[in-house]
Parts: C-alpha cells; sequence; structure tokens
C-alpha cells in the first residue's frame, strides 16, 4: 500500500472528515516547499486554520483543515482569496457525498451580490491610492507617487475582473490582458514607457481620472443597496459601522466624497446641538 493510500485510509476512518484535497507540490502557492500538502475537510468549526507537519513513513505531510462551516459561509460571503485559489486548483482524493465537487463548483461562482461588493471594495481602494498618487506628485515624490499608482492600477485591475464576473487569480495581469487589453496597456505603459517616470505617473492620473469619473454609478451599487433599506439619512458613522461595510472592509468617506461630487448622493441636516453645531448625514438622489 502507497504513502498515499495509507494515510487517505486512517482519514477515510474519522467520523468527522467530509473531503481530502492535495495541492500539486510544483504549485506556486504551496506554502511550504518540502513535504505533500493535504487540505482535510472536516465536520467541526473549531478545526479551521488548524495546520500540522508531520512526519509519515519517512514523509513529510502537511495538513491544513477546513470546515464545512467555513466553506459554507464562503459560499456566501466570499472566502479569503488566496484560500480559494488553493481550493480551486487542489485535487480531490476523497470526497463522501460528493460535498467537495459541489462545493468547489459553489465556490467558483459570483453571486451578484457578492460581485456588487467586491466591486465597491476594489472601487474604494483605488480612490484611497489614486489620492495618495496626485499627493505625493504634487510633492515630487515621484517613487512613492510611483508605488501607489502601481497600487492604484492593481485594484483598478481586480476591480475588472470582477465585473467580468470571475476572480482574480495570482497571474492577475495574464488574466486582466484577457479581459480588458486597454487595462492592460495602461500598467504595460506605466512599467516599460521610455518616457521619465514623473510623465508615465502624470499619463495614469489622466486615464485613471477618467475612468473614476465614468464608473462611480456602477462602482458603488453595494452602498446605494443598503442606503435604500432606510428611507431617512445616514450618518457618516452608522455608514462606516454598519456590519455590511465592516465585513465588506469598504472605504466608506471616500466613496462618499466621490458619491457627492457625482450627485448621487445628498447632504443633509440631521442634528443641531445646542451650541450651534449642526450633524449631518447622506440621502440618495431621486
Amino acid at each position: 500500500m502507497t504513502l498515499r493510500q495509507t494515510y487517505l485510509k486512517n482519514l477515510q476512518q474519522r467520523l468527522d472528515v467530509q473531503a481530502v484535497l492535495v495541492l500539486n507540490d510544483s504549485d506556486m502557492l504551496v506554502p511550504f516547499r518540502e513535504g505533500i500538502f493535504y487540505f482535510v475537510v472536516v465536520n467541526e468549526p473549531q478545526a479551521d486554520g488548524k495546520i500540522r507537519r508531520m512526519l509519515f513513513q519517512e514523509q513529510v505531510i502537511i495538513e491544513q483543515q477546513i470546515s464545512t462551516w467555513q466553506l459554507e459561509k464562503g459560499a456566501i460571503c466570499g472566502l479569503d482569496e488566496r484560500l480559494a485559489e488553493m481550493l480551486r486548483r487542489a485535487e480531490i482524493v476523497w470526497d463522501k457525498d460528493h460535498y467537495m465537487k459541489q462545493m468547489k463548483l459553489r465556490l467558483a461562482s459570483l453571486s451578484s451580490s457578492l460581485q456588487k461588493k467586491h466591486i465597491c471594495r476594489e472601487y474604494s481602494q483605488i480612490l484611497r491610492f489614486f489620492h495618495e498618487t496626485k499627493e505625493f506628485l504634487q510633492q515630487g515624490m515621484m517613487l512613492d507617487a510611483h508605488h501607489s499608482a502601481i497600487q492604484t492600477i492593481h485594484y483598478l485591475a481586480r476591480l475588472i475582473v470582477y465585473e467580468a464576473g470571475d476572480h482574480p487569480q495570482p497571474a492577475l495581469w495574464t488574466q486582466v490582458k484577457q479581459i480588458d487589453p486597454s487595462i492592460y496597456k495602461l500598467y504595460e505603459e506605466l512599467s516599460f514607457n521610455a518616457e521619465a517616470l514623473e510623465k508615465r505617473i502624470e499619463l495614469l492620473v489622466l486615464a485613471i481620472e477618467f475612468w473614476i469619473a465614468s464608473r462611480t454609478k456602477e462602482s458603488v451599487r453595494y452602498l446605494v443597496e443598503l442606503m435604500e433599506t432606510k428611507s431617512g439619512p445616514w450618518r457618516l458613522e452608522e455608514l462606516m459601522n454598519h456590519p455590511m461595510i465592516q465585513e465588506a472592509e469598504i472605504e466608506i468617506p471616500l466613496v462618499v466624497d466621490k458619491m457627492l461630487q457625482r450627485l448621487l448622493i445628498q447632504e443633509v441636516v440631521c442634528k443641531e446641538g445646542e451650541n450651534g453645531d449642526r450633524e449631518t448625514g447622506f440621502i440618495l438622489m431621486r
């Protein structure tokens, strides 16, 4: 009996094990360069993230456990991207009731609500790094501006992938080249153009500025749909602390500012203080 057969037989005898997957040792996502990397799917929530390094018949085995509970939650709310990609690439070597085969299909699909959430998050990151790029550029800090410009177009690339109904992959730019060659060309120009660095960043800023202005409404649908659940105004703190926003990791102040500029929302007075101060909130424009 081979090492794999013996190892699998031991796992199959455990009542909590639902499936076993193995990641090819040549895969770039393998977290350890030595040994065979296995995912063990179990029916115990407390097992999430548990990882063991073992010697089995003189062979190093790395075993990472993941619960069916985490997978079910991930199919609805989204799974950690690196973990999701590792599971996508991993080969199923044992699967009770075809559970993991079906789960792989669910994790690969992108529901409309999940797509909107990811797009809004990436859009907020584009705004964050775009503002940094412009600030550094104005202050003459070219290397810092270049770093922020790279981050800006990185999140733009991720957004483009989500818009296409797919998940970003480790080889992101190979993926984007197939989906939107114009965005790939922007990255290429920033990286390899013979122009001076300052000029390359300035050209990217112009392109991104135009893109942001034309795509705000489509990119903030997740936030708009949340705001539609309430008839009155939303205070900034209320939006920032909403569980849906915190879970999505959206940079709310930046998105709100852009929505105000694009006349998608309106600022109104929510409460007047005794000292003449007035707290404001935001309502959707109809």
